[in-house]
């Protein structure tokens, strides 16, 4: 198998928070959604590491707060607009916590440089005191999390998410490598393009107790990515290998 572009959907672990560029320091602004510095966080994340690497393109389509949903409809999204044939692509799929949910807002936008599929309201935004949406989003957030939150919800949607990108290979005839950002609510196992069926990323970089593998609210630091890097490349390599 050979690819000429690396395409990665998930969460802020793929997009790469609270990753900055240190020239940035005393800007007074400091954000990583500054465009000043998507330059820095698109190369040090693991998606761009991995570029680098084998030598191609990288297309991030990961967002904080992002679902399980919305990877889904990001990734759909790609499949109609992308310039390049799905089958030369190799695709990584970040898989966050299940019991986040998105919601779609067509006239939403929240900085200047928002992708044109960013049309989504999180959940994650609203539990974490962000009320930018205004209160009718917050409060629609809050009675639908009342209403329908459990346990059985968030097997419901690992299942869904999982099976959805295992049945990708097939159907647009490229290959996925699909693994948990943090907790995972089930175990499925005999689904080849899941890693680490048992396991996530943060439990990765967190049983090699080095502080530094973290930035400050608990994303990878830019060691931590290059970490997660060396852990994906050798099932990279084993992709390549079995085409």
């Amino acid at each position: 198998m050979t690819f000429k572009k690396i395409v990665g959907f998930g969460d802020s672990w793929m997009w790469g928070d609270e990753l900055i560029d240190p020239a940035l320091d005393d800007h007074p602004n400091r954000h990583p959604i500054l465009i000043e510095n998507t330059d820095y966080r698109e190369r040090n994340c693991f998606l761009g590491q991995l570029g680098q690497h084998y030598g191609v393109d990288t297309e991030n389509f990961g967002w904080p707060g992002g679902s399980l949903q919305s990877t889904i409809w990001c990734y759909l999204w790609w499949l109609e607009n992308t310039k390049i044939s799905p089958s030369d692509c190799l695709v990584l799929v970040a898989l966050t916590d299940a019991n986040r949910q998105s919601f779609y807002n067509p006239r939403h936008q929240s900085y200047a440089n928002d992708p044109p599929w960013n049309r989504f309201v999180h959940s994650a935004w609203i539990h974490s005191g962000n009320s930018s949406n205004g209160d009718d989003w917050v409060k629609m957030v809050q009675r639908h999390m009342v209403l329908t939150d459990c346990p059985e919800v968030h097997r419901l949607n690992w299942q869904q998410s999982v099976l959805f990108f295992q049945g990708q290979q097939s159907v647009s005839q490229h290959p996925v490598l699909q693994f948990a950002t943090r907790d995972i609510p089930m175990t499925l196992d005999g689904i080849d393009s899941l890693l680490w069926p048992n396991s996530s990323l943060h439990y990765l970089l967190e049983k090699e107790n080095q502080p530094d593998l973290f930035c400050e609210h608990g994303h990878p630091s830019r060691f931590g990515h290059e970490r997660i890097t060396k852990h994906l490349i050798p099932y990279i390599d084993s992709a390549i290998l079995a085409e």
